[in-house]
């Protein structure tokens, strides 16, 4: 099925993007981890570009409207040795093209990323239903072998 809707699957994760951005809010947890952890994985920006940010602010609620400059410290470039960005570092980046932030934006890495693993989650599915298929013929086998061999043990144990 994925391969069947994936362009469903794709626009749709455009539209869930853009309204995760309007939405985003540091007292909203969910929405927060979630644009946040595309960000920082995927060292990206908005979902063409960082300017994203600023263009989606009409629309927002609460954390872009008060920050129409700013983007998130996610998009920013961490240092060598360094898991988390320096705090503060998206203040005033919402016009991209910095040396700080990642410019490119989530979207087409996303999208790439997903086409890339799609395939070989289809195949994990796969071999686990035929695991899972034959693992009940056995079953089955071995439930029939059992009653061949001794008819009045198992007779007695599953009418008890």
């Amino acid at each position: 099925l994925a391969f069947i809707f994936s362009d469903e699957a794709i626009k749709a994760g455009h539209t869930g993007f853009r309204t995760a951005m309007a939405k985003y809010n540091p007292a909203e947890k969910s929405t927060l981890a979630g644009i946040d952890w595309l960000q920082k994985h995927l060292d990206c920006c908005g979902i063409q570009n960082a300017t994203d940010w600023r263009r989606n602010a009409q629309k927002a609620t609460i954390w872009i409207r008060d920050h129409i400059t700013d983007v998130p410290d996610t998009c920013c470039k961490r240092l060598r040795h360094q898991w988390n960005p320096i705090a503060g570092c998206g203040e005033g980046q919402a016009m991209g093209n910095s040396e700080i932030i990642h410019n490119g934006g989530c979207y087409k890495k996303m999208v790439s990323w997903l086409q890339t693993y799609i395939p070989m989650m289809g195949v994990m599915a796969l071999v686990f239903i035929v695991f899972e298929a034959s693992v009940v013929v056995v079953t089955c086998f071995l439930r029939q072998e059992a009653l061949r061999r001794f008819p009045s043990d198992l007779t007695i144990r599953l009418i008890s």
